[in-house]
């Protein structure tokens, strides 16, 4: 039998051992403690927000049987051949050295791997702690190079609670392997999670300071005289940006589709359909003109003549259903919508553009499902993020970290947030990032380390103290 070329070491036994007892139910305590408690925090990539608008899409293909590797089956592999590394057993440590010893401490092992288009994911390993499920996802391209470090997971769902978010914390160059963190916030009422991609997006490169030429002068000689349409409800895909409208009852006026065809240069994928004031605000539609339009992403805005940007009020709607391949995809035209009352010399703005364009959208189905028990231990409590007492949140501590709910947390920026977590010996674990806004009324720190909950003392958030009660 050949050797392995990988070194058998005490956290390979300590893994085996762990499943081994794991699945036979004895509970029989490690022999083997990990002395490694270093941190290395984890690289994330920072994706256009506009971009969270467009993931409602639902396609589907027919897919490559997924390839599922029992635990059982690895176990028994590597208790006979002694190789672990070699035949796939699951080493956490190797895999996520980008988390500390402790962090991995918590995660259940759970290897089950899925194959399509020529795409490997595998989920490495996961905890939930009640009300968040955390899952740590790898993502290889077994064929070609598709996967880089601005690989987006554009469409994927997984069971179980009302918010989530899929990011890329960790890139190997050498391996071509992406590590993608979900987070699935909300009770989850069985062990059974599924979690399932349907599409994958990389090659994104943002560039800012598009111009697009634009006639003031005849803008504003047809602006009283421009015609409109009033959209159905039942075309309207969304609403974005700071907005009066009630979709329920206001009347949603757009410019006719079509008129114009101007392009922007350097941008191939989309052009300005039309261009023009309705009721004193100006609208701009574009429509994305090819199959890679439907991914692309981006936003207009408005600087003076020496460049600077301009705060001007503004949102967006997107229009226009339409069926491809049997799926109901959504509106294919935006039309952006501007303020412009405030401005005095409308014939000295510039209109500029900001555009994400990705290279390479891979389509598929990888899916796996898998047991996951929860860690129950936490502790709450409440704080006061605002002097005027305006913004009040519900606090739950975890060993994952920390949960904010309250009605008017979506006023809350997440950049504004800094947290303290105080242990009963005078340590304390503190981060002035981490903070993810998943719902209105939901923000969710991830802690860089397991988190400790019976030795906490109370928290610091934003310098308010809040003391801790158990659940």
């Amino acid at each position: 039998m050949r050797k392995s070329e990988k070194e058998f070491t005490e956290q390979n036994l300590f893994n085996i051992k762990k499943l081994f007892y794991d699945k036979l139910a004895l509970n029989e305590p490690p022999t083997v403690t990990r002395s490694d408690s270093s941190f290395y925090p984890p690289v994330l990539y920072p994706s256009d927000p506009s971009a969270q608008t467009k993931k409602s899409m639902n396609k589907r293909k027919k897919y490559r049987k997924a390839i599922y590797i029992p635990v059982t089956a690895a176990l028994s592999l590597c208790l006979v051949t002694g190789a672990a590394a070699s035949v796939g057993i699951i080493d956490l440590p190797s895999i996520l050295h980008f988390l500390g010893a402790d962090r991995i401490g918590i995660l259940q092992p759970v290897h089950q791997v899925s194959e399509d288009q020529g795409i490997r994911m595998e989920v490495i390993g996961a905890v939930r702690d009640g009300d968040t499920t955390e899952i740590y996802v790898s993502l290889s391209d077994l064929t070609g190079h598709r996967i880089d470090d601005t690989l987006d997971v554009y469409d994927y769902r997984v069971t179980g609670g009302n918010a989530n978010n899929a990011q890329i914390i960790h890139y190997d160059d050498a391996n071509q392997t992406a590590i993608v963190r979900f987070l699935i916030q909300g009770k989850v009422s069985k062990n059974r999670i599924t979690v399932q991609i349907n599409t994958l997006m990389s090659g994104a490169s943002r560039q800012d300071g598009y111009n697009v030429q634009v006639d003031w002068k005849q803008l504003l000689q047809e602006k009283q005289n421009n015609s409109y349409e009033i959209l159905e409800r039942d075309r309207i895909s969304g609403l974005g940006g700071t907005t009066d409208i009630q979709l329920e009852t206001d009347p949603i006026r757009v410019l006719h589709q079509d008129v114009t065809n101007i392009p922007i240069s350097g941008i191939d994928w989309m052009h300005i359909s039309n261009l023009g004031f309705v009721e004193g605000k100006l609208h701009i539609q574009i429509n994305p003109n090819n199959e890679i339009g439907e991914y692309n992403h981006g936003y207009f805005y408005f600087t003076d003549e020496q460049g600077q940007k301009l705060d001007i009020p503004q949102y967006s709607i997107s229009y226009g259903r339409y069926i491809k391949n049997g799926v109901d995809i959504g509106g294919d035209y935006d039309e952006y919508v501007y303020d412009l009352s405030a401005v005095n010399e409308l014939d000295k703005l510039r209109l500029q553009g900001s555009f994400t364009s990705i290279s390479e959208v891979i389509q598929g189905n990888w899916k796996t499902t898998f047991n996951l028990s929860e860690n129950g231990l936490s502790k709450t409590g409440n704080v006061q993020l605002d002097a005027n007492g305006a913004s009040q949140a519900n606090v739950t501590l975890s060993a994952v970290g920390v949960t904010l709910t309250g009605e008017a947390l979506s006023k809350i920026r997440v950049e504004d947030l800094s947290i303290e977590v105080h242990l009963k010996d005078g340590t304390k674990l503190s981060g002035a990032s981490g903070f993810l806004q998943l719902d209105q009324d939901l923000i969710k720190w991830i802690s860089p380390k397991t988190i400790p909950v019976n030795d906490v003392s109370y928290l610091l958030i934003n310098g308010e103290r809040v003391t801790l009660q158990d659940e």
